[in-house]
């Protein structure tokens, strides 16, 4: 008889004590985010039945999408990211919350320095790209805040032009600098990661970015996020979008 793994059911109860602790304060942002209503084991599988939320998901609505309503959900995203940071989770270090062997130190460029080390070594890129170089130009944030990591369109849910809900709350959560989930969804249009999205959809996030001060910090985050994900073998488009950003030779 097979047996459910323990790596499979920590990881399961890890993510769930995080969304309870982020639900404590989910009246701070203006979507939803996930609410676990029970855990089962079902065909030797660990899973969670969540209560389900409002809205599509905005990969498909932006393939559609005229050019003013386009336009209001781009905004209605990045600002969206932009308020992830409202979450309270409170830690005496940066880093991870919920990965197995979790990079953590006691700076944000500690951690970042050391988990773009980690990937860019399991990516086999070690050497080709200076960890240091990407690490040290972030500027120290003021506070930590909670950082989402993976808000990008698709996993956002949106009715009409507006965001409503952000899911995938997980594994690569960590403590940081809040400015780095607004740079990312602005990263994360780029065509190999969201399809959907066009040169003028970029256009207005960029905008976005200058409006708020956050352009600057762009190209660092970029690169950052790249070495971040150059681990991910599984995903030939999203590890290409990394090589292209890290500008080295295609896998």
């Amino acid at each position: 008889m097979a047996r459910i793994s323990h790596r499979a059911t920590k990881s399961v109860d890890s993510r769930n004590r995080l969304l309870s602790e982020l639900r404590e304060h989910a009246d701070r942002v203006p979507f939803e985010i996930p609410e676990v209503l029970s855990t089962l084991e079902i065909a030797d599988r660990v899973v969670t039945i969540e209560r389900r939320l409002p809205g599509r998901d905005l990969s498909s609505l932006l393939e559609g999408a005229s050019s003013d309503v386009r336009a209001a959900l781009i905004v209605s995203y990045l600002d969206t990211a932009a308020r992830i940071g409202d979450l309270i989770v409170n830690r005496d270090w940066y880093g991870e919350l919920i990965r197995d062997n979790p990079v953590r130190g006691d700076t944000f460029r500690a951690y970042l320095k050391a988990r773009a080390t980690a990937s860019l070594a399991a990516g086999g890129l070690i050497g080709r790209v200076d960890a240091t170089a990407i690490a040290s130009a972030w500027p120290e944030p003021s506070e930590p805040s909670f950082v989402h990591l993976d808000a990008f369109p698709g996993n956002m849910l949106a009715d009409g032009a507006r965001v409503t809900a952000v899911l995938d709350f997980g594994v690569i959560s960590l403590i940081g600098d809040r400015r780095l989930d607004p740079l990312a969804a602005v990263a994360y249009l780029d065509p190999e990661i969201t399809p959907s999205a066009t040169d003028a959809d970029r256009a207005i996030a960029h905008e976005w970015l200058e409006s708020r001060g956050l352009e600057p910090l762009f190209d660092t985050a970029y690169r950052w996020l790249a070495a971040f994900w150059s681990d991910s073998m599984a995903d030939p488009r999203l590890l290409a979008w990394c090589h292209r950003v890290l500008g080295i030779d295609k896998p």
